[in-house]
């Protein structure tokens, strides 16, 4: 099983996670998959997510109904042998927070639980164990949150100094104590990354760099031209066209004054013909407003046509060592790996965090050195395509994700799905002083959870009364209709709300009256929003 290996590699802090290990690779040895069912006799897998805001002062926690407690969030790992996976998901579906990140994805801690027998979904669960494992996540606190009612209640970042007050299983105290303990010293490791990385990298750099044409010299020109043909270009392919263009174009007024045909043809090969465009337009502007003189100002570089964050930022250090980093995927995939850093790195504010750790270690010495020796690891040793050169790296020594075995899954890059739409008809079928309710099926969106009745699709008022008839309800009044919209992640759920009084009860149904809508049968916000006035 490979969750064998994950469990191998925890590497015990506390002579009572020795134990807790040892005995859990017996179970995994002896009952093989079983002892990921909650049907195992001896006990079964846990997944814990410990979740701490990106300060490290709060905790994300819930009211647990089972254990009567507030405590971390987690889940069965039913089947899963993914167990960082189960955590992840569980974090996700308890909470309903969405930007959730691993800090990092070794078990920070195994514990064997004592589970008190409780009751749920209506059966009676016996008191058994939970060999429970735990990862630790990063989550921003500006984000909704929601409770999974059915599971908890009231869930909320709190002080971590206040777990003593709010947690009642006193022996779980310790337990979280712990593993924040070691959240807040990985933190700590994280940051220092920067700074050591700093002197390696500007050791290797002169020795171990590749001999291009524009690293010859430090002119504005040559550093923004050469920058310019290298986007969405191999170098290989570009060396011979920046040789050519600079023979052609020697200076900023060469460009400036070139026809456009003459232009073009020169560039003709390299594709993108917007960037040879805009690059004459921002020679016409430094003719016109700064006297053929590229401005040693990130701002000004900046506002010049066709010219970004990246290329503005490589000018500014690389020619007059300004503490302007230029961060691209490259170096975006160097520093993931290095801190072991979970985020999206598409995300812009990821970008913006790394972009400002690199400020605080720029000099007025050293700067375009390290920016060039940041593009270069990333172009020929922490490589995009294929395995990383770990064998090679001048950083390997304080590189996280080498010391955990997961630079082969870094750097995350989730493009942003589009959020597609689901139009629904949902009943509010009254009878009496109840209302029908239904459960959700066990797998998808709201697993499991309550619902009020519904369908595809927007029915007209004759439609909603077949389809009511049809379950057997005999509507007799359509009191009301509403429209309603509810935001998931990747869906959107138009809902058109129908209230109907109703002269016979279904079996179908569950039919709760309002404190049973509260206590027993909640509903998710999505259809609790229709009941809203």
């Amino acid at each position: 099983m490979n969750l064998l290996s994950e469990i191998e590699s925890f590497v015990p802090l506390t002579e009572q996670e020795a134990e807790a290990k040892q005995e859990l690779l017996k179970l995994v040895q002896k009952y093989d998959k079983e002892i990921l069912s909650r049907e195992c006799e001896a006990g079964h897998i846990t997944c814990s997510g410990l979740v701490l805001s990106p300060d490290l002062k709060k905790t994300l926690m819930a009211y647990h109904l089972i254990y009567q407690s507030v405590g971390w969030l987690g889940g069965h790992a039913d089947g899963e042998e993914d167990l960082s996976g189960v955590a992840f998901r569980e974090v996700q579906e308890e909470t309903s927070v969405q930007k959730v990140y691993f800090l990092s994805k070794k078990i920070l801690s195994i514990d064997i639980l004592p589970v008190p027998a409780h009751e749920k979904h209506g059966k009676h669960v016996p008191e058994h164990l939970h060999y429970n494992v735990t990862y630790g996540f990063i989550a921003p606190e500006n984000q909704n949150i929601a409770d999974k009612p059915d599971e908890n209640r009231n869930v909320r970042w709190i002080e971590i100094n206040k777990i003593p007050e709010l947690c009642t299983e006193q022996h779980m105290i310790p337990i979280y104590q712990k593993i924040i303990t070691r959240m807040q010293n990985i933190a700590v490791e994280k940051k220092k990354i920067p700074e050591r990385m700093k002197q390696p990298l500007l050791d290797w750099y002169p020795e171990h760099h590749r001999d291009l044409p524009w690293r010859q010299d430090k002119e504005p020109y040559h550093v923004w031209i050469s920058e310019i043909m290298l986007q969405q270009t191999r170098v290989e392919a570009v060396k011979n066209y920046y040789q050519r263009f600079l023979e052609t174009l020697p200076d900023v007024k060469a460009l400036a004054d070139c026809p456009e045909d003459k232009l073009l043809k020169l560039w003709e090969g390299l594709g993108y013909y917007n960037r040879v465009r805009n690059m004459q337009k921002a020679s016409q502007t430094v003719m016109q407003e700064y006297q053929g003189q590229f401005p040693a100002d990130y701002d000004k570089i900046r506002a010049l046509s066709g010219i970004g964050d990246y290329t503005a930022g490589a000018v500014c250090s690389i020619c007059w060592n300004l503490p302007t980093p230029a961060v691209d995927g490259n170096v975006l995939r160097v520093l993931a790996r290095l801190e072991e850093d979970f985020r999206n790195i598409l995300d812009n504010e990821v970008k913006k965090d790394f972009t400002g750790q690199l400020e605080k270690i720029y000099d007025s010495e050293h700067a375009g050195t390290l920016t060039q020796a940041l593009m270069e690891l990333g172009a020929t040793v922490c490589i995009p395509n294929g395995a990383p050169k770990c064998d090679i790296c001048p950083v390997r020594k304080i590189c996280m994700s080498k010391q955990n075995h997961s630079q082969d899954i870094l750097p995350v890059r989730e493009k942003k799905q589009k959020r597609r739409t689901e139009q629904k008809t949902v009943f509010v079928l009254q009878y009496e002083d109840k209302i029908a309710v239904r459960k959700r099926p066990a797998n998808g969106l709201l697993a499991s959870l309550w619902e009020l009745p519904n369908v595809e699709g927007v029915l007209t008022p004759e439609e909603c009364i077949r389809t009511c008839s049809a379950w057997g309800v005999q509507p007799r009044e359509l009191i009301k209709m509403n429209q309603r919209k509810h935001v998931f992640t990747h869906i959107t759920w138009e809902m058109q709300g129908v209230f109907l009084k109703c002269s016979q009860q279904n079996s179908d149904f569950v039919w709760a009256n309002p404190g049973e809508l509260e206590s027993v049968y909640s509903l998710p916000t999505a259809f609790r929003c229709i009941l809203s006035e």
